[in-house]
């Protein structure tokens, strides 16, 4: 059986993944989310300032809100599962609990990993930090259980 297939933003179709997984994602370039506030201090690595310089110069002119830039506001309906992982500490915390509601919403298998206490992308750590060896095992596994038998 052949993969369901999606229009692609230049208009040809490309097959669907059998799953995906973000790793700390970057899903609203609005920046809007409530811990861009709360938390924009605590991460060691990211900010609400450095995030926003940063969609300035990926988007140009393009809006904000484009789903093709900003998943939170995408068409999720019929995606495959999704693995999200997202520290407790990140500035984007909100912003990724947000699509991850989205995703469930429309009936797409969807999990939610929160590592408490840690900051954007600590699975850099792994092989020094635990919670960033799960982390990744986790997402291994995820990925091993979605993807077809070879």
């Amino acid at each position: 059986m052949r993969p369901p297939r999606t229009p692609s933003p230049v208009g040809t179709w490309s097959p669907m993944p059998a799953a995906s997984i973000a790793i700390s994602p970057w899903a609203n370039l609005e920046h809007t989310g409530a811990t861009m506030f709360t938390l924009d201090a605590v991460g060691p690595s990211v900010s609400r300032e450095g995030l926003r310089r940063a969609a300035e110069v990926v988007l140009g002119s393009a809006p904000q809100h484009s789903p093709l830039a900003s998943p939170v506001f995408a068409d999720t309906r019929g995606l495959p599962p999704v693995l999200i992982q997202i520290g407790g500490h990140e500035v984007m915390l909100s912003d990724a609990i947000r699509p991850a509601a989205k995703l469930a919403e429309d009936a797409v298998p969807t999990r939610l990993d929160v590592a408490p206490g840690m900051g954007h992308v600590w699975h850099l750590l792994a092989g020094h930090l635990a919670a960033a060896d799960k982390a990744v095992a986790d997402a291994v596994t995820f990925a091993e259980e979605h993807l077809p038998a070879a």
